[in-house]
């Protein structure tokens, strides 16, 4: 073989290095972001030793009970969606590392042969190589770059939504299993008090009508239990799914109440300025509305350049002499000037800003939208605590006592206790409203919220006087008067 062409394949095999993959894959940023806001951990189960490690850590978690954190904590090392979504960073960086890698040289052979003398079989060897692509790299590196810096911020953003979807779930379940806590000890007390009604009416001391009433109590109360155990398995089961448990995991239990509210709540407009600051889906959004913008760039400035490869060309003609030269081929942009290309890109760019800016306008409709339902549903609550359920408790013990010196009938005694239930069982529902409402202000702002301040990434100050209400009072989990 000509040496000449040796040499040029040589020169190009040496251009054409090789960018690694790196095993991180930039999880280590995901997870120091969500170690910053959330305050927990995540892990990529990529089958090495630590996964051991992560077994075992789990399965001391789940041997106390659970607070809020323990089950996101759970979920975040646990859930195989989540792990699915981690994926998209390793193909995102495969996409980068493309952008930096030359393209691969074409090598040709064209063999012929003569039907007459001089007999020597003709060959044409070539090699061709797209150098424009070379001259791109440095761009297509950049917009490479830009999405996958998106593809982060979507993942890391996926995972914090992801922390507010458990965290409601999980108050969900402690509200259901207080309730149906609640409700068991209700229908337990009107079974006795059914049962000692039987036995005085036997004896002649109820009326039939009081025995009927207190029947009657007795089969509602172990329906309202009923459907409270079947919410509480129905939102048991919808955590299993999210922390990723099955058989003998699933064996995990939480408190029995729900927590107290914080005694502050933080500043409205903080929290706005700091949505808009730490979004990290606004941030993807960016980051989509540049790399638009770079491949806008990319298209218009190579618009009549987008084909251009030169090589080395050698012939050996049939008297045996080699032939050796240059080659070049260029497009020639005559009809198609990527005109087309450069109109979709700026509708694309154009969709894209305006998808921003709506975002962000959504952004803090939603975190106002949420303070308003978190400082509303503090007022309930705290309403509910200092008066209501008390009021309703204190209502059950005088029908009591009347009806213990004949004043008042069972009838009024029996309504006095359906009515306290269903307060004690709207107070709880509020309560985890409050708490449901404060995970996706949570999520809202891109962060946590404290009582004194924000995450390691936001200053979220104290509430002024002026937002504060009473300090929070904790209800009992048996209303007084369920008692028979």
């Amino acid at each position: 073989m000509n040496p000449r062409l040796v040499l040029a394949v040589a020169c190009l095999v040496s251009l054409a290095g090789c960018a690694p993959m790196t095993k991180d894959r930039g999880f280590g940023c995901v997870r120091n972001v969500v170690a910053a806001r959330a305050g927990l951990d995540v892990h990529w189960n990529q089958g090495t030793p630590a996964e051991a490690q992560v077994a075992e850590r789990i399965r001391r978690v789940l041997s106390r009970s659970l607070a809020a954190d323990d089950v996101v904590q759970v979920a975040l090392l646990n859930n195989r969606r989540m792990q699915a979504s981690y994926a998209r960073l390793g193909i995102a960086q495969a996409d980068l590392v493309e952008a930096g890698l030359l393209e691969n040289p074409v090598f040709h052979v064209r063999p012929r042969w003569p039907d007459s003398p001089p007999t020597a079989t003709n060959i044409e060897l070539g090699v061709e190589w797209d150098f424009l692509q070379a001259l791109m790299i440095p761009a297509r590196k950049q917009l490479a770059g830009t999405r996958y810096e998106g593809v982060r911020l979507g993942v890391t953003h996926e995972v914090l939504t992801f922390v507010g979807q458990v965290r409601e779930a999980y108050y969900t379940l402690v509200a259901a299993e207080q309730l149906a806590n609640v409700m068991r000890v209700v229908a337990e007390a009107a079974e006795a008090s059914y049962e000692l009604a039987e036995r005085m009416s036997e004896a002649g001391n109820v009326p039939e009508l009081d025995l009927q009433n207190q029947r009657a109590l007795y089969e509602e109360a172990k329906l309202e239990y009923a459907r409270a155990r079947l919410e509480s398995l129905d939102a048991r089961e919808r955590l299993n799914a999210l922390m990723g448990l099955w058989g003998d995991q699933t064996a995990w239990s939480v408190p029995a109440q729900l927590p107290e509210m914080p005694a502050i709540e933080a500043s409205i407009v903080h929290l706005e300025s700091a949505a808009i600051a730490n979004r990290l889906d606004l941030m993807e959004a960016g980051r989509e509305v540049e790399a638009l913008s770079a491949a806008l760039g990319i298209t218009r400035n190579w618009r009549f350049l987008l084909f251009a490869r030169i090589g080395i060309d050698s012939e050996r003609d049939t008297s045996g002499q080699w032939l050796t030269g240059p080659e070049l081929q260029v497009e020639l942009p005559l009809f198609n000037q990527r005109q087309a290309d450069i109109a979709r890109l700026e509708a694309e760019l154009q969709a894209s800003e305006d998808r921003l800016t709506a975002l962000a306008i959504e952004i803090r409709s939603e975190v106002r939208a949420l303070r308003t339902r978190l400082l509303l549903t503090r007022q309930v609550v705290e309403r509910y605590q200092a008066v209501i359920v008390p009021t309703y408790q204190r209502i059950v013990q005088l029908s009591q006592e009347q009806y213990n010196f004949m004043l008042i009938g069972i009838f009024h005694v029996l309504e006095a206790r359906k009515e306290e239930m269903r307060t004690y069982r709207d107070y709880v529902n509020q309560v985890r409203d409050y708490w449901i409402t404060r995970a996706r202000l949570e999520r809202a702002i891109g962060a946590r919220l404290t009582e004194n301040a924000g995450s390691a990434d936001i200053n979220i100050p104290a509430a002024t006087d002026s937002d504060q209400g009473p300090a929070s009072q904790q209800i009992p989990l048996k209303p007084e008067g369920s008692d028979p």
